[in-house]
């Protein structure tokens, strides 16, 4: 992974080492749009390299492992500012979090159960439809007939 030291302005403290967009989007595998986009929900900063290429940091580096780790459970973007934005207030930010993961199991969990009468709807339908049959009666169109919402 290219490293580039990027100068503080305070010479009281060590050059920052910066991760390119290119290389920090690989290692965390995802795409240099989504990192480009957590930045643009000002969830995280970036520096600007040679040839205006944005540069994170150690701290922005942390930021983005925990957003994409919480999206990747199904938290929203506004949940996870929240989140991050309490990191100041630890008890704060627990809470939050266990809120936000809570709203987002339950989420889940009403996706389950859509999912699961979805497929019981299909097991009760005819396994079988004759081409003579109308359009409505094909299997999708049964299923979201039945119900389904």
């Amino acid at each position: 992974m290219n490293h580039v030291s990027f100068p503080l302005r305070s010479p009281a403290r060590a050059p920052m080492r910066l991760v390119s967009i290119g290389d920090l989007a690989r290692r965390l595998g995802v795409t240099t749009r989504a990192l480009r986009h957590y930045q643009d929900q000002d969830l995280v900063r970036s520096h600007r390299l040679s040839g205006n290429v944005r540069g994170y940091d150690a701290e922005a580096v942390e930021r983005l492992e925990t957003v994409i780790a919480l999206r990747a459970v199904g938290l929203p973007i506004a949940a996870i500012r929240t989140v991050l934005d309490l990191r100041e207030e630890p008890q704060a930010q627990a809470s939050a979090l266990r809120d936000a993961l809570s709203s987002a199991l339950e989420a889940q969990r009403d996706q389950v159960s859509r999912l699961q009468g979805m497929l019981e709807q299909m097991a009760e339908a005819p396994r079988t439809a004759t081409r003579s049959s109308p359009r409505r009666e094909d299997p999708v169109s049964r299923l979201l007939a039945g119900g389904a919402a």
